[in-house]
């Protein structure tokens, strides 16, 4: 794809003193090989990042050959590594797997305490031995909520509940059923070549059919096209006046219900089916739950506004009340196990099962599965909701209890391979004294403007700040904080653009911030050291401001690098111009002495590298930018044709 060269430009003599980028010693290539494999499942490279939900996160391969090209200029250790927005985990993660220290900071207090878990789990064969006490202090639970009977007689579980939405015609009263497809679900899984299916007809009467050719509804004779949309631009047709209503309009929010419609059984034998739900089924499901935590008021913002619009309130609203009671018992039922860190760690697993949030998570009818509530980054809408068996049964069901646990192990085992010894954590809540270095991990919680570190005092800062308005995290985290009885308070002085919640890119918030951000990491670094990490938006506007706030923050680019970042596959990233290319920025400190910059050279560079170039270019100029420089910068990149 690239060579990497040196820009000898800066350098007046070769035995003269100078600074060097750390980004020379990358095999871009095979980084950006390895990156890509593993942005297809990155709990398999690093399983620790299972153990909390974050949106956004860098691969363990581009940050883990970053890490070792710094070895190689600066040997022995180990050495702290800054990183200021820790987020998801996989900078201090893989420090920690390369015997650095580290001290990681967020201002999210999902993400701190989430990374603390992670860097403090106990043996694998310890969280198994808990599992065993919590589930027989919960079975009866566990059996009243889900135990059910299959269609031929045998005993199962209730692996997923379905409801779709219903609503009143604001005509004539009838009531609609939202099922947004005619073909509700396949049988079996799509590649598996078989048609058999349920369809659901204009009335929303459920029935066996045929994925290809369709069928008849029994009950009202309509013919149904197992292709057909039903709520096209989220809007529905009344089966009975022909009257086309929003979703989201008043009248139909105001009359809104989830009914029970369809269960997946899963067999003792491991055996699935999925079929109309009994009434014993839906009793179990609606009847006799009686939770009682409260999670809080939905606010406005740029991700709530999907939900607030159809008519949810509180973000217990997202919960069907059999979820939020089984999850609350489960939550108390931790007491039962005396060992702190096994007690931590299955709270983690179950605090994660509420991501996958019953009126929100979406059915893939073509491969039998469901997803989480922020699925693509953002909160999803959908008609037909799959209620999850909290805690899991043999052979269905993503994001279960059951499912995390063994996540958790993997995780264990990853992490206590790589670092044999207990490491020594400092986590949010046993804060010590300021440049106390008596520490494997030290993770703070809070904003970046202020890091509890001495001037001077660190050779990298590796990081992955926020892109600009890509991932609205504050927002996302909200329900999971809450049941995590983490501060739900709007998170001030987020490193995002939030127009929803009044924070826009016009007004400079965004870069003033990073200036303050960056301006304290260079606080930290000592004369020689480099601040390192990866960039990645389509938007000009964003690439201004970061450029512009290393400047103002008194850094200077020693090199960059393009490498592979995402999975182009994603559904979210297929037939657009989505970015899957990371810049890496290696800047340092203002410094008189000459640098040697490390630069990608593109042999047949595709349009997505030939818009970074345009980026590089002007990072290169950092402490000499020409006066008109942002709004030639902003024209070139909009006439690129990755932006066309």
């Amino acid at each position: 794809m690239s060579a990497r060269l040196e820009d000898p430009a800066t350098v007046t003599s070769v035995s003269a003193p100078l600074v060097r980028s750390v980004l020379r010693h990358l095999a871009t290539d095979e980084v950006s090989r390895a990156a890509q494999k593993e942005s297809r499942n990155r709990e398999i490279a690093l399983p620790p990042v299972s153990v909390y939900r974050w949106w956004a996160r860098r691969t363990l391969a581009v940050n883990q050959a970053i890490l070792e090209a710094f070895q190689v200029d600066y040997p022995g250790g180990p050495h702290l590594v800054i990183d200021p927005f820790a987020g998801g985990g996989v900078i201090p993660l893989a420090a920690v797997a390369q015997g650095q220290r580290v001290y990681a900071q967020d201002l999210n207090p999902w993400a701190a305490a989430g990374l603390a878990a992670a860097v403090q789990l106990p043996e694998a064969d310890a969280i198994l031995e808990g599992v065993g006490h919590l589930q027989a202090k919960v079975e009866p639970l566990l059996q009243r909520a889900y135990a059910t009977t299959a269609s031929t007689g045998e005993p199962a579980a209730i692996s997923h509940t379905f409801r779709v939405s219903t609503s009143s015609c604001p005509s004539c009263s009838a009531k609609l059923k939202h099922f947004p497809h005619a073909m509700v679900t396949l049988h079996q899984r799509k590649e598996r070549g078989q048609p058999g299916c349920l369809l659901a007809c204009a009335e929303g009467h459920v029935f066996e059919g045929s994925s290809t050719t369709g069928g008849t509804c029994p009950e009202c004779s309509r013919v149904v096209d197992p292709e057909k949309s039903y709520t096209p631009g989220r809007n529905i047709t009344c089966w009975s006046c022909g009257t086309s209503v929003s979703l989201n309009a008043f009248e139909t929010i105001g009359s809104w219900q989830w009914e029970v419609v369809l269960v997946e059984r899963v067999l003792i034998n491991g055996g699935r089916e999925i079929g109309a739900a009994t009434a014993l089924e839906i009793e179990s499901a609606d009847v006799g739950w009686c939770p009682s935590r409260d999670l809080g008021v939905i606010d406005k913002g740029d991700e709530t506004e999907v939900l607030l619009r159809h008519g949810f309130t509180h973000w217990a609203d997202l919960y069907p009340l059999r979820q939020r009671a089984v999850t609350e018992a489960l939550l108390a039922a931790l007491e039962v196990i005396e060992n702190d860190k096994v007690r931590s760690t299955l709270r983690w697993a179950l605090l994660g099962t509420t991501e996958m949030a019953g009126h929100l998570s979406r059915w893939d009818r073509w491969y039998l599965k469901s997803y989480e509530a922020m699925a693509g980054h953002r909160f999803n809408f959908t008609t037909l909701a799959a209620e999850p068996n909290v805690w899991g049964t043999s052979s269905a069901g993503r994001g279960t209890f059951q499912r995390r646990v063994l996540l958790m192990v993997k995780a264990a085992n990853w992490l206590h391979g790589q670092a044999p010894s207990p490491l020594e954590v400092i986590d949010p809540e046993h804060q010590t004294r300021s440049g106390d270095d008596a520490y494997d991990v030290r993770v703070v919680c809070g904003s970046s403007e202020s890091l509890d570190l001495p001037s001077g005092s660190a050779l990298l800062c590796l990081t992955d700040p926020p892109y600009h308005d890509d991932v609205q995290y504050g927002e996302l985290s909200i329900p999971l904080r809450a049941w995590a009885g983490l501060s739900t308070d709007p998170l001030v002085g987020e490193a995002i653009v939030n127009t929803g919640a009044g924070v826009n890119s016009g007004d400079g918030d965004y870069r003033m911030l990073l200036t303050r951000i960056f301006s304290e990491v260079n606080r930290t670094l000592r004369a020689d050291g480099h601040l390192v990490f990866s960039y990645a938006n389509r938007s000009p506007d964003a690439w201004a401001d970061v450029i512009e706030a290393l400047d103002g923050a008194g850094f200077r680019c020693a090199g960059y690098a393009v490498l592979h970042s995402e999975n182009e596959t994603d559904h979210a990233k297929r037939n657009v111009r989505a970015c899957t290319q990371d810049l890496i920025l290696d800047m340092v400190p203002d410094t008189d002495l000459p640098i040697r910059r490390s630069i990608p050279r593109f042999e047949e560079a595709t349009e997505e590298e030939a818009f970074l170039e345009i980026v590089g270019s002007y990072l290169l100029r950092t402490g000499a930018l020409p006066r008109t420089w942002r709004s030639r910068m902003i024209g070139d990149l909009q006439q690129s044709a990755f932006l066309a």
